[in-house]
């Protein structure tokens, strides 16, 4: 280990990237993905049933796993970042939780993205931590062909790799059997977070929005994608007669816009819908709605239709007939 080295080097490998420049929207997306990548790590080894919670990290995971950005430079013609801690941990020496976290984050990115890695997470995994891994290599296969991450806390340092096949198969483990999966586009535009009726809606640029369910756990990704362009992957339940989409129930949700372009964030009041929205309306509200008064006076009616017996009207259709017809033969 070279006293002068970060502590993690990440390399950048492709041609979006140049000696010593990186693309802001690019660099801007991977660390906060790795950012997350981090704090999901840090609540599975401290036995949170999920990593994936609402709201801010707690401020003791925050603070182990803070790092600045001290180094940008090149290689040929690679881009390397250098990232040190921010907090000078006061730790005995093997009792960092800091570098656990990082340790067991860069350690186990080479089972989840191996093709044969099917069976168990390794520690410190769960899908939260595979999807923000997947956020943080969605540049990857976009003009990034590679990114190494070298951990220099030892001695020997730790090195892991992060290619576009490693993120093809953590994409796999995020989704899990395939059971009549559907995957839906469009914008995220409706949700009802109602405790005993989790769903939303995706709107796709063509056809019928889809009524997606989701569970508990998924709540804070909804919220978070409200407006936004989206990917849903699920298992479908589809209409035996006309094989159309009842609804799905979802797996996974993927942002597809860029972190620059997103629209603002929606507050809960507005998301939570009510419950009219999922239910028709009867015809005195769609009355009401439409300002239709009841009719006071049925005699107003006759007359209208079909009208006299002989008020010329078939006549003038077949006048009008041979009307065209002769044009037509002079032309």
């Amino acid at each position: 280990m070279n006293k002068h080295d970060p502590l993690l080097k990440i390399r950048f490998d492709g041609t979006a990237v140049g000696p010593g420049r990186i693309s802001v929207s690019h660099l801007l997306r991977f660390l906060d993905g790795f950012n997350k990548v981090l704090q999901r790590t840090a609540r599975v080894l401290l036995g949170e049933a999920s990593s994936v919670r609402e709201g801010p990290a707690p401020q003791e995971i925050r603070e182990e796993v803070e790092l600045d950005l001290v180094q940008l430079t090149h290689g040929s013609p690679a881009t390397i970042i250098g990232l040190d801690r921010s907090k000078k941990n006061q730790s005995l020496p093997g009792m960092d939780f800091g570098f656990e976290i990082l340790e067991k984050a860069l350690g186990g990115l080479e089972v989840v993205g191996s093709e044969k890695a099917n069976g168990a997470l390794p520690p410190g995994y769960d899908r939260g931590v595979l999807k923000a891994w997947r956020t943080t290599g969605a540049m990857l296969g976009k003009g990034i062909d590679t990114i190494q991450f070298t951990l220099n806390n030892r001695i020997d340092p730790l090195q892991a790799t992060f290619t576009l096949p490693h993120l093809t198969q953590i994409q796999e483990r995020i989704l899990g059997p395939k059971i009549n999966i559907r995957t839906i586009e469009g914008r995220l535009l409706m949700a009802d977070f109602k405790e005993d009726a989790t769903r939303c809606r995706i709107h796709p640029p063509i056809g019928e929005p889809v009524s997606c369910l989701f569970d508990e756990e998924q709540k804070e990704e909804v919220l978070a994608n409200i407006l936004q362009h989206v990917r849903i992957t699920g298992e479908a339940v589809e209409d035996p007669v006309s094989e159309k989409i009842k609804n799905i129930k979802i797996q996974d949700i993927e942002c597809l816009d860029d972190i620059l372009g997103k629209p603002a964030r929606v507050s809960k009041s507005i998301v939570a819908i009510t419950e009219s929205f999922w239910k028709s309306k009867t015809v005195e509200e769609l009355a009401f709605i439409q300002n239709v008064q009841p009719m006071e006076d049925i005699r107003v009616l006759f007359g209208t239709w079909p009208g006299e017996e002989n008020d010329g009207f078939e006549e003038t259709i077949e006048h009008l007939r041979h009307e065209n017809t002769n044009k037509g033969s002079k032309q």
